[in-house]
Formats: structure tokens, sequence, C-alpha cells
């Protein structure tokens, strides 16, 4: 009876937090400073709402420039790349003609920014210091996520109406390979560790591991992952973490030879991811705006929070210098968009 009567009030909390927006964080959230482990706490607080430009329309991916403090984001249906200053939370400018752009990647080593146009099959090139457009190079049918290997200076583009991940020499502005991998490609990352790319693919739902130079070089078949897209390393590179978006789901894969499974169920259409490695955390953002945080610490994945970020806010970003998570909301309310700030 004692247990019965102490969880009746987890549960409701729990509940209130899932479905509530954001509380709004204390007077001292709203600085630069990172948040410390003694200080963080679940659900995640409102830090503010930032007006962004642009009409009311759907984002897609974000990526964080850490020595140019900014952060690049997907205006989708803007078909335009915004970049915010993470010092003073403004935006610091508006790139547009991106045709229906999805994916965006910062390349500090070489002063960077990329973007996917999907509707005009390009890579666009960015100075991440001018911000400004320098080139256009053509890919495969349907650019979607973006990869970065600094080493070989190769770029990576999934290229997901046609099932391929397109490979770029020279940082983008050099020979292109088109890498077959399956019926639908969904996101591809840079291995650290392991000097490879690693790609999600559908039918069948599998990670595909591919070489700097085109060679396809492992597959590790994702068992119960219907619709494998998001993908995301642990910290420790020993595994990897995929978004399922049709099951539902968050899969940890074993990049060692068992390819060991464990899964974990998520709302609706999970779609981005984003590590914090310095917590250990994952944080799952789903198409409905239920935004999930799980503890990738141990060996397993176990979720310590689920909440309501905001409407369609399926994009999450999370800065490894303070903490800060932001989410694009296509409307904050008053007709515009806004980039949702919380704190743990």
């Amino acid at each position: 009876m004692k247990s019965s009567t102490l969880l009746a009030p987890c549960v409701l909390a729990l509940l209130i937090a899932s479905c509530a927006e954001p509380q709004r964080c204390g007077a001292n959230t709203d600085s630069e400073e990172a948040v410390d482990d003694d200080d963080r706490q679940l659900p995640l607080c409102l830090v503010k709402d930032v007006e962004l430009t642009g009409n009311v329309s759907r984002f897609d991916y974000q990526d964080v420039d850490a020595p140019n403090h900014q952060l690049i984001l997907a205006h989708m249906g803007d078909s335009a790349v915004i970049v915010f200053d993470l010092d003073t939370d403004q935006v610091k400018a508006t790139l547009t003609d991106i045709p229906t752009v999805r994916g965006v990647l910062a390349a500090p080593s070489v002063n960077r920014l990329y973007a996917t146009a999907s509707a005009s099959d390009e890579l666009v090139i960015i100075d991440a210091t001018r911000l400004e457009v320098v080139k256009r190079v053509s890919t495969g049918t349907g650019p979607d996520g973006l990869a970065w290997d600094g080493v070989s200076h190769v770029v990576a583009i999934s290229a997901q109406r046609a099932g391929q991940v397109t490979l770029i020499a020279d940082d983008g502005e050099g020979t292109r390979t088109d890498v077959d991998v399956g019926n639908d490609t969904g996101n591809v990352a840079f291995h650290d560790g392991r000097g490879s790319f690693f790609a999600t693919v559908v039918s069948p739902e599998q990670l595909v591991e591919i070489s700097p130079a085109g060679d396809v070089l492992s597959r590790i078949d994702l068992p119960g992952c219907a619709g494998a897209h998001g993908l995301r390393f642990h910290p420790d590179g020993k595994s990897a973490l995929v978004a399922c978006e049709v099951g539902g789901a968050l899969v940890r894969v074993s990049l060692e030879a068992d390819h060991a499974i464990v899964s974990a169920g998520t709302a609706l259409g999970p779609d981005v991811l984003s590590v914090d490695p310095g917590f250990g955390w994952i944080y799952v953002a789903a198409e409905g705006g239920d935004l999930r945080v799980f503890d990738i610490n141990g060996a397993g994945l176990t979720e310590l929070v689920s909440q309501n970020a905001g409407g369609r806010a399926h994009s999450v970003a999370v800065d490894p210098a303070t903490h800060k998570v932001y989410l694009p909301l296509e409307d904050g309310g008053a007709g515009k968009p806004v980039l949702r700030i919380l704190s743990p």
C-alpha cells in the first residue's frame, strides 16, 4: 500500500509533463554558462522562444557550428537556411533560394556549411563566416541527410529517393560517386573512430557502412526497426542509435561483432536525434511534438522523460557546451516561426 501511495503522484506528474508545454526556467537559466551535473533537472524548462525569419512552414535538420557559436537550421518549407547566433540568441543571416532544404551540416576545419536542396537535387556550399553561398553541386535524387569526413575531405549525402549515398570529394567540390545501398536511404553520419560513413536504409532495414572511396564495408540488420531513418553514434563510438519512423521506436545497435540490439518505444514518427555527450543523453524529437530523453550511459536505453516540446517540434539540436536544447516551431502562436530554447 505504501508503494502505491507514493507511485500515484509520480504517475500524475509524468502525465502532466508529457501533455503540458514546458514551464519557464528560473531567472538564471538565460545565460551562456553550462548547466552543471548537479543542477540539471527534468522535464526540460523553457528558457525562451525567439522569433525566426520566414513564414509558418516546416523545418528539418539543424547543426551546431561550435567554433562560430552558431546554429544552422533548415527551414524546409521556406527553402531557406537560417543561421542563429548562440551568443546573442538572434538570427544572424537567412540564406534563401535553397529549394526544399533538408539537411544542414557544419564543417568547421574548412569553414564551410553544407545544405541539401531536395527539390533541385543539389548540395549547397556556404562560407561559414561570410554566410554566402559559394557553390552548388549536383547530387543523387532527393538529397536529405549530410555527413563529412574531415580526413579524406569527402561529403556524404543520403539521396533518399534514389536509395543511394552520394559521395563528393574535395569537400564537396570534386568527383562524385553514387553508392547503391537500398530502396530508400534515411540519414547518413561519419564515424570518426572507424573512418567510415554509415547510412540507414529502408527495405531492408539496415545500417550500411561505406568507405570514403565508396566501398560497402558491412551491412547490419535492424530487426524490429520499421522505417529506419534518424542516426547518431554513442559518444564512445561502440554503438549506433537509430530512429524507426514507422514503428515508433529508438534502437541501439552494437557496432561490435555481435551487433546486439536493444530498443525502446517512442511517440509515433520519431525523426531527428541529438546526443549530449557530456550528460550521456540522447534526445528524440517526434512529428507530433513529443520529445523524449534517454540515458545512454549504461548498456541500454533508459527513458528519463517524455514531454510536449510544442506543436510539430520534430527537429532537435543540443549545444554540448551549454546543454541547451533547440527546437524550431512552425508557429509560435503569433503567426511566425520561433526557435524554442529549453534547458535541463
